[in-house]
């Protein structure tokens, strides 16, 4: 069976890209593999927070704050592809965003990488230190990728 990956989070780019995902899935056949990466690991949490006087609550905060991410994923996901027949699962992982995107690709032996960008906006000093992830992920990627911008008419 083959597979699509896609990169989602909660920005307006996510629906317009998982919408075309699925439709790429559904002419391929092909399984989708919805991934959503948060930057912080429940590790990487622990470790920022350890000096913080009132750690605990200060760890609770940001594990509820993930929780209520992954349940803003799931719920966007499930509503852009409720009329869709296409097979899918999520994958919330947490890390760097292209290279989890690249590795679950690799993992399933993706056909191709579905992900959205935004035009202007972001962190800009974010963007020109690291680079947008579609940027990475266009540059590092071994198989397809399409890029969906936000502002694509059907």
């Amino acid at each position: 069976m083959q597979h699509i990956v896609a990169g989602v989070d909660t920005r307006e780019a996510a629906p317009a890209a998982l919408a075309r995902a699925a439709d790429l899935s559904r002419r391929l056949g092909a399984e989708l593999d919805v991934v959503h990466v948060q930057t912080l690991s429940r590790g990487g949490i622990r470790a920022m927070v350890s000096t913080v006087p009132g750690r605990h609550l200060s760890e609770r905060f940001l594990r509820a704050d993930q929780d209520a991410r992954t349940r803003e994923v799931r719920t966007l996901v499930e509503r852009t592809l409720a009329s869709s027949d296409v097979p899918w699962r999520l994958h919330v992982l947490a890390g760097d965003p292209a290279a989890h995107l690249l590795a679950v690709a690799d993992s399933v032996d993706a056909y191709a990488i579905v992900i959205g960008t935004r035009h202007g906006g972001g962190v800009v000093l974010e963007r020109l230190l690291t680079g947008s992830v579609s940027h990475r992920v266009v540059n590092w990627a071994k198989r397809p990728v399409l890029v969906v911008p936000t502002d694509l008419d059907d």
